[in-house]
């Protein structure tokens, strides 16, 4: 967990001296509701950090509100805050009405709370109906000592510090990040099955094992087969098998990005193009093959196409006579 500052430890070390005794002489009582949400109330700003004026607003006066208290910051709600009488457990009944305005006006958390036991809550869109809310962080106040550094740190994940610093969100991925179901999906993935054959073969240079061996030997001997089976551990396998892909893809790009410079698309097909004159031109004139007479009484070859042909057939009159058999000779003008 992140560091503590010492004015917040010694702030929440002074407040666990002074309600621990007010908490249990509540309890020995069976104080009622409103007297829990009195403590409950005094626990969220002494203890917490909350300012109970500014950051604190009361929906007890409120008969149809499903919770007793919403803490804001930067004038947004952001926790929800039920209470129970302290003789009772947090009372569920009302989690659902309760976590059902929090994803309407956009709430992440929702504490549950007697005074002694607290229970903090995810709410989660998954889709259907109703969300899911699961529990991220539980504790008593009562087993909370003042001078154990563990017990300071699960307090201050729930303080006004904490959760300016998102403790709790950061708090909930490591729990997510190190449950059952996410450790198995990824003992069972290449890049650990891989290294684990590596390691083998270091041990054993003659030793010859396959990806799909090693990975049955640990879906059969090693991981619990509820671990193996569930929903979860499979969509998990899914998703790391998504982000290996889009990992590798990513350093192809770094590695060439110009890679798919070269491709070309697909062929047009071939239509009918008609020709536009540009404003002002015109259309150049069909070359001439005609013969014509120069002054001496040569027939040529006028020919009209380009400017590189630079030698023109010419035929002479004075040319000798062609043997008989072979064909006249030309004679050939420069």
């Amino acid at each position: 967990m992140a560091k503590i500052p010492h004015k917040i430890q010694e702030r929440i070390k002074a407040a666990l001296r002074r309600f621990k005794p007010l908490l249990k002489a509540a309890r020995e009582r069976d104080a009622g509701r409103a007297d829990t949400a009195t403590l409950a109330l005094d626990l969220l700003s002494e203890l917490f950090g909350y300012d109970r004026y500014s950051e604190i607003t009361s929906e007890l006066d409120n008969k149809e509100s499903v919770f007793d208290f919403s803490i804001q910051t930067e004038g947004q709600p952001r926790m929800l805050v039920r209470v129970s009488p302290i003789g009772m457990a947090p009372d569920d009944r009302y989690l659902l009405a309760t976590a059902q305005y929090a994803q309407m006006n956009g709430v992440d958390w929702i504490i549950m709370t007697n005074g002694i036991a607290w229970q903090v809550h995810h709410v989660e869109d998954v889709g259907a109906n109703a969300p899911e809310t699961p529990v991220v962080l539980a504790f008593d106040l009562l087993q909370m000592q003042p001078g154990r550094e563990a017990h300071l740190g699960t307090i201050h994940l729930l303080t006004r510090e904490g959760h300016d610093k998102a403790g709790l969100s950061h708090f909930k991925l490591r729990l997510e990040m190190t449950n059952r179901h996410y450790l198995g999906a990824m003992v069972l993935s290449d890049a650990v099955v891989a290294s684990v054959r590596r390691e083998l073969q270091k041990l054993n240079p003659d030793l010859r094992v396959t990806p799909a061996e090693l990975r049955e030997n640990l879906v059969k001997g090693v991981l619990r087969p509820d671990i193996v089976q569930s929903n979860e551990t499979r969509s998990l396998m899914v998703h790391l098998q998504k982000v290996k892909e889009a990992e590798l893809e990513e350093r192809r790009k770094a590695a060439d990005p110009n890679r798919f410079a070269s491709r070309k698309g697909p062929k047009k097909k071939a239509g009918a193009t008609s020709w536009t004159a540009k404003p002002g031109a015109k259309r150049k004139a069909k070359a001439s093959g005609k013969f014509s007479k120069t002054t001496n009484g040569d027939s040529v070859v006028r020919i009209t196409q380009k400017d590189a042909i630079k030698k023109v057939l010419k035929r002479s009159e004075d040319a000798p006579t062609k043997p008989a058999g072979r064909g006249r000779l030309l004679h050939w003008g420069k």
